[in-house]
This record gives structure tokens, C-alpha cells and sequence, in this order.
């Protein structure tokens, strides 16, 4: 889990309630004053929020979130609006603007933070589902409810080169099969659980070398990885996971136009 954080644009440190633990004790987050800013907002009694852009001085735990890659999980940001010296409570400091991270750039001293409403996700138009050959669902999903743990192994880091990893064993005969699958581990800076995409994976000395898109933070000599098989989005792919019956796409579109000059009939 990342976070959370709390930041405010003022002198002083501000704590607020942000829920309950599951013994019923309050949890407090302390609102560190940092220079902090945002992009105005705006407030037309709708959920049509604009984007906020959030620009902060450098030198928090948010610059190493972004820092050469995003993080593997997604940020969310609430912006609350009260004023200086009365009670911290919900009424008199509401969230004003709820969403999330999309992306950073960094400008001179400053970290922008790009960030877009939670209505964006959720007036979002488009299809559930194509007529497409190829499968269209989440890869261990709940549509597609392929065996996620049948699909991984385990394996320890012996070297970290950027973003290609040494590891302790070679991944079989079939290590073709999690090209485009995923590698989770444990940051072992920060403890947050990363996950990263498998570009390639490469056979070397009888151990594989396996490289992935970004870098690989939080990495060192020893560290468990859990490898976890890629698919093709084909029914081969689906037959590789002993989940064929869960194929979402349309395999049998026919391939040839109907309105060629070709006999469809002989």
C-alpha cells in the first residue's frame, strides 16, 4: 500500500480523521505544511470537475513515487478547503476534488503532478465488449478466472542491471510463455508491493535473465520474485492455462469478405 500522505499550504501541522482501523481505534493523518499548490477548480454544482495540476516544492515521499517510473499501484488525491484556525472536522474542511495521479513532469525546483476526476472514469464512454477474434478480457481477471497462482513460480535475485534481472534458476524450456506476463516483489526500501511488465526473457548459462518495461526499484541480491506466466490473447494462450472454456473472444469470424467477388459456396 502507498501512502497515504498529507500535505497543506499552510504554517502549521493540520490532523484529520480519515477513518477507523478494524479495532474501532480513529486513524489521524498528519497534514505536513509543504509548498503545495493547485490549478483552480471548478465549482458549477456538478460532478464536471476540471483537471487539477498540483505543483509542490521538491524533497517529499511523492517525488520517489514518481521518480523514473510511476508507481505500481494507482494514487489517488482528495483535496480538502477549510479555513485557518477553525476545528478539523468534515464540515468545516469538505473534499472539494476527488481522483487521482495520472503522471509527473518535473520543472526547475518543482514536481507537477497531472491529475484527472473521478468522473472522467465514470461518464467514460466506449463498448464493454468488441466482436473481436482476440480475447479482450483482464488477464487472471474475473471474466477470464485463469489460475494466477498455478501460473506463477518463484524465483530469487542473484543481479539487477536497470531493468534487467538475473535469476537463481532458469524459467523451463517453455520461458517464452511469460514474455508479457508479470514480476511482483516486495520494494525492499519502502516495503510497497511492485509489479512490472515482462519485456523478454532471456536463457543464459543455464539461469534467465529477465528484462522488464521500467526500472526495477527496490531490488537486491536475494529478493524473492514471484514470475507470473504472460498470454497470447488466443486460444492457444488460453489452452496453455487449462482455461479455454473462459475464451473471450470470437475465434470463428470468418475472414473472408462476403461481398468479394469470391463463390462463397465452391
Amino acid at each position: 500500500m502507498i501512502g497515504p500522505y498529507g500535505f497543506n499550504n499552510g504554517e502549521t501541522t493540520i490532523d484529520r480523521k480519515i477513518g477507523t482501523n478494524e479495532l474501532g481505534e480513529d486513524i489521524i493523518l498528519p497534514f505536513y505544511p509543504w509548498p503545495i499548490k493547485n490549478s483552480a477548480i471548478s465549482h458549477d454544482g456538478t460532478l464536471d470537475k476540471s483537471d487539477v495540476t498540483i505543483s509542490m516544492s521538491l524533497g517529499s515521499e511523492i517525488d520517489q513515487l514518481f521518480l523514473a517510473y510511476p508507481p505500481s499501484q494507482v494514487v489517488n488525491l482528495t483535496i480538502f478547503e477549510g479555513h485557518v484556525g477553525d476545528p478539523v472536522t468534515e464540515e468545516n474542511y469538505p473534499a472539494i476534488w476527488l481522483g487521482r495521479i495520472l503522471g509527473s513532469t518535473y520543472k526547475k525546483n518543482e514536481i507537477e503532478l497531472s491529475c484527472q476526476p473521478v468522473s472522467t472514469s465514470l461518464k467514460r464512454p466506449g463498448l464493454r465488449r468488441n466482436y473481436q477474434i482476440g480475447c479482450p478480457h483482464v488477464l487472471y481477471g474475473s471474466q477470464c478466472r485463469a489460475s494466477r497462482a498455478a501460473a506463477t513460480v518463484t524465483r530469487s535475485v542473484t543481479s539487477v542491471t536497470r531493468n534487467r534481472i538475473m535469476v537463481d534458476a532458469w524459467l523451463g524450456a517453455q520461458f517464452g510463455l511469460y514474455i508479457g506476463g508479470l514480476l511482483e516483489w516486495t520494494n525492499s526500501d519502502t516495503g510497497v508491493r511492485e509489479l512490472r511488465t515482462i519485456a523478454n526473457v532471456i536463457n543464459d548459462s543455464g539461469t534467465s535473465v529477465i528484462v522488464v518495461r521500467g526500472i526495477a526499484r527496490g531490488l537486491a541480491a536475494g529478493t524473492q520474485l514471484s514470475v507470473i506466466r504472460g498470454c497470447n490473447r488466443q486460444m492457444s494462450g488460453c489452452n496453455q492455462h487449462n482455461n479455454i472454456h473462459n475464451y473471450g473472444g470470437q475465434p470463428f469470424i470468418p475472414l473472408e469478405n462476403p461481398l468479394s467477388s469470391k463463390n462463397q459456396f465452391y
